[in-house]
């Protein structure tokens, strides 16, 4: 074989490889193009979620502390996210039809298969009492279990978390996603939006305080829609200023993006009132400054193959995370150090979550798909 023989094989060689790799990254991560580092930023929401449950870094003093409990402003993360991704996929759809069958196949079929799983799992007593359950006295009989189901938890705060301890998020998804396409129009600008984002807050003081009146706690509004409406607005908001600002030259936009980062770190580091909308907000400008050009090193970081990876089953992971910490609860495994136990509830609800992002999440993606296809047809 001559030189030139020897050096085209091994290009060929090299070019399958590649294809490999990319068919086995595009298999296991969903891909966006340009935005692809939303996804990454997925990662880092549930992560966060995990954070807090397990106390992560509870033993690292006062910091730590601070940090794990900032733990739980990831869902403010995954909120501002689903606002951009509702403007998003709105306007790519063909219609209002195709728009919602493509959101409810995404999220509905895995939140029922794992709902129920941990509705058997509690009536079996294979794993722990859930803490809210345990607190308002629900049980896993049939209102609560039909109330999950129907997506209508929300209504109940004695049911809206009693099953998964993050389930309550979920309704509010869905709600916005039949909701907020009516009220795009409001969030093309940022005076419209800021109003929106006003209204929100002053109808959520005054239901608050009502609740707290009446009922002696603001959870009956906390784990309903009213209360993070102004995420959705600003993730809305987001994917218009995108577009506004894709071609924009100059230095700002490398700035609004330091910023944002200065906001998230501070929002961890720091106690101070209003960290989530802060997290929110700080998500909200890095999806809509963010580009290669402008910080290529954060894009880096974001679209890293396992950071993607860890951002397409985010999902699975926000979902299943808990019912592994219920487990070890009962079975009465006991860790010396926090980050430890963080560490193997971490590494299971991966495997775990690998699993149905492949058995579950992307068959019922392409359902839905499919299905709308079939109906443009």
């Amino acid at each position: 074989m001559d030189k030139d023989s020897f050096i085209h094989g091994c290009n060929r060689a090299r070019l399958k490889l590649s294809e490999r790799e990319h068919m086995t990254a595009a298999f296991f991560s969903r891909r966006y193009g340009e935005t692809d580092f939303i996804t990454g930023l997925r990662a880092i929401a549930a992560t966060m979620v995990i954070i807090i449950h397990t106390g992560a870094f509870a033993d690292f003093g006062a910091i730590g502390q601070t940090i794990t409990g900032a733990g739980k402003y990831g869902v403010n993360m995954f909120f501002v996210i689903s606002g951009f991704t509702i403007a998003k996929t709105f306007t790519d759809a063909r219609d209002y039809p195709s728009y919602l069958i493509r959101r409810l196949a995404r999220i509905l079929p895995l939140y029922w298969v794992i709902i129920s799983v941990a509705f058997l799992l509690i009536q079996g007593q294979i794993i722990y009492t859930p803490i809210w359950m345990a607190k308002f006295g629900s049980a896993p009989d049939l209102y609560n279990f039909a109330m999950h189901i129907s997506m209508l938890s929300f209504l109940d705060y004695r049911v809206a978390n009693s099953i998964l301890g993050v389930e309550w998020s979920i309704p509010i998804e869905v709600f916005c996603y039949i909701l907020m396409p009516a009220l795009i129009v409001f969030c093309r600008s940022i005076k419209t939006t800021v109003i929106a984002v006003l209204l929100v807050y002053i109808l959520t003081a005054i239901l608050a305080l009502i609740s707290k009146k009446t009922l002696g706690t603001s959870l009956p509004v906390k784990w309903t829609p009213i209360a993070y409406g102004q995420l959705f607005f600003i993730g809305m908001l987001s994917y218009h200023l995108r577009s506004k600002y894709e071609g924009y030259v100059g230095v700002k936009p490398a700035l609004w993006i330091y910023c944002a980062l200065i906001l998230f770190g501070g929002s961890l580091l720091f106690k101070f009132g209003g960290r989530g909308d802060t997290i929110g907000l700080a998500t909200a400008i890095i999806i809509i400054f963010l580009t290669t050009e402008r910080a290529g090193i954060l894009v880096q970081v974001l679209t890293f193959k396992p950071v993607l990876f860890l951002g397409s089953i985010s999902y699975s992971v926000y979902l299943i995370h808990y019912i592994v910490i219920l487990f070890f609860q009962k079975s009465g495994f006991i860790f010396e150090r926090s980050y430890f136990y963080f560490l193997v509830i971490y590494g299971l609800t991966i495997t775990i979550s690998s699993l149905t992002y492949l058995l579950i999440e992307k068959p019922s993606n392409a359902f839905g798909r499919n299905l709308v296809e079939r109906s443009n047809n």
